[in-house]
């Protein structure tokens, strides 16, 4: 009697598709059944991929075979899927199986060791390939869109749990039982007291456990402090993807960052990590005109209550004392001087579109020679692939070798694509931008919340600005409101970019 031996493979994806365990089982052991055929023995691969020949239990099945080829006549398998997703580890394992004198057999697809059968075998492998490829793409493609809209799309980080519903909802929510015990070990190491040792030790004796129960090891909890999910950012490296999350941070921003330096090696100072204070946006910004220190800021008490100023730190200082709102009025009446006229930035940015459509019609051009060049591409892939699995003209290392060459080439023409790509949503968003920046600064900074205006007053001044005598003096401001400065009204007179070029300043 002719005997087998039954492997059966599910991927955890696939657990809760038609590819149950039980069911791949009882297939196999019907066909066993109708071709008298006795079962030696069934391997079971639990939560395998059939992306890769490395699996457990199928090396477990091979060696078996190798060893018992004198009595085993199959391998039984519920289909080809189950055998293999990847066409040349098909290849190479029933060429294998062949020269032991074991044949492949699938309960529910017909082929056999012919010719014909051959070809049935390989084009069920050949989809099988293709179904993954294609299954994997789209699974790509989903979990990028979900992080383009903020969603996390795998299990929760220590400290965050799923919320109830998911599907309208956030996707994480902080758990309350160790996201405050993440907090305190964030705000620990933030003041650079403590060692990450010391910090991890004293959260674990407050409770702080992994899902599983167990204490956080020292990796764990340093690759913990570099995660800026903490931060409410999605950062995910192998798809080039850094953006907000769609749920509440654990920590703010300024916190992270500080804990970053800390960990870079900079440990700053408590005073340092707290220099943007929601109440002076313009504390440490400010230059005293006279010393040239930053100014500082704090409440004083009056008799019956208190009042904001800023102050230049140094003793004996003719700035000294400025009330908060004066301060802020004046950098107000600042910022009115920034304003660019509505009809030249109107102008500018029809310039730049202008510019900009030559470009993308140049880029345009561009991305049809790179479709051209992946075509070409995928037919020099696919040669190599003929002339190694059909025509036996490439021994395996030249195959992988030109293989891991065209690979690489694609990759490339993709990643190009996927920057001009880039490119062309930056532009676009920059122009929504700007005129509203730029048209009214002062308003611009007044709609900010006061967390974010430090963040503005650096971008439109890099080295701050100086005040002394209730007057600002003169700062350098960013590029772009530099370039304006440089044009004068007459620049009106430009002619329509769809004309004449305009002539702008070098």
């Amino acid at each position: 009697m002719t005997r087998a031996v039954v492997y059966t493979r599910v991927s955890t994806a696939e657990q809760v598709e038609n590819f149950s365990l039980d069911t791949q089982r009882r297939y196999c052991d019907d066909y066993c059944a109708r071709n008298e055929i006795e079962v030696d023995r069934v391997f079971v691969d639990e939560g395998a991929s059939a992306k890769t020949a490395e699996r457990a239990e199928f090396q477990r099945m091979l060696a078996y075979c190798a060893e018992n080829r004198k009595r085993l006549d199959f391998v039984i398998v519920y289909d080809v899927s189950r055998f293999s997703r990847n066409m040349l580890d098909y290849e190479v394992v029933r060429a294998m199986l062949h020269e032991l004198g074991i044949s492949l057999r699938s309960a529910t697809q017909p082929f056999d060791d012919s010719p014909a059968g051959e070809l049935v075998g390989g084009m069920l492998a050949i989809f099988a390939n293709f179904e993954n490829r294609q299954r994997a793409e789209r699974t790509v493609a989903g979990m990028k869109a979900a992080l383009a809209s903020g969603r996390w799309t795998h299990q929760p980080p220590l400290g965050y749990q799923k919320p109830k519903d998911r599907d309208h909802g956030p996707s994480l929510a902080p758990d309350p039982d160790r996201a405050p015990l993440v907090r305190l070990a964030f705000e620990r190491v933030a003041t650079g007291r403590f060692s990450k040792r010391e910090v991890l030790k004293e959260v674990t004796s407050l409770g702080l456990r992994t899902k599983k129960g167990r204490p956080m090891s020292d990796q764990s909890f340093a690759t913990m402090l570099r995660n800026p999910i903490y931060a409410g950012r999605l950062r995910v490296e192998r798809f080039g993807f850094d953006g907000p999350g769609d749920f509440d941070p654990i920590v703010d921003q300024a916190l992270f960052e500080a804990v970053q330096a800390v960990l870079d090696g900079r440990r700053p100072s408590a005073a340092a990590r707290h220099r943007d204070h929601p109440d002076f946006p313009l504390r440490r910004f400010v230059r005293c005109g006279s010393c040239g220190r930053p100014l500082t800021a704090s409440w004083s008490s009056g008799r019956n209550e208190r009042y904001p100023y800023y102050r230049c730190p140094t003793s004996g200082c003719s700035t000294g004392n400025v009330r908060k709102e004066e301060l802020e009025a004046g950098f107000v009446s600042e910022l009115e001087t920034l304003r660019v006229d509505p009809a030249i930035l109107a102008l500018f940015s029809e310039v730049v579109r202008d510019a900009w459509r030559q470009r993308h019609a140049a880029e345009a051009d561009r991305e049809k020679r790179a479709a051209e060049r992946l075509q070409e591409l995928q037919r020099r892939k696919d040669r190599v692939v003929d002339a190694y699995l059909h025509e036996g003209k490439l021994d395996e290392t030249t195959y992988h070798e030109q293989l891991t060459r065209v690979d690489r080439e694609i990759e490339e023409v993709h990643r190009q694509q996927d920057v001009n790509a880039t490119d062309r949503i930056s532009v676009e968003r920059a122009l929504d931008f700007a005129p509203r920046l730029l048209t009214d600064p002062p308003g611009f900074w007044k709609k900010l919340s006061p967390d974010r205006r430090p963040a503005l007053q650096r971008a439109i001044y890099p080295t701050g600005i100086g005040y002394s005598d209730g007057k600002f003096g003169t700062a350098e401001t960013s590029l772009i409101f530099s370039y304006f400065g440089e044009i004068d009204a007459s620049v009106s007179e430009m002619a329509s970019p769809t004309g004449l070029e305009p002539v702008l300043p070098p």
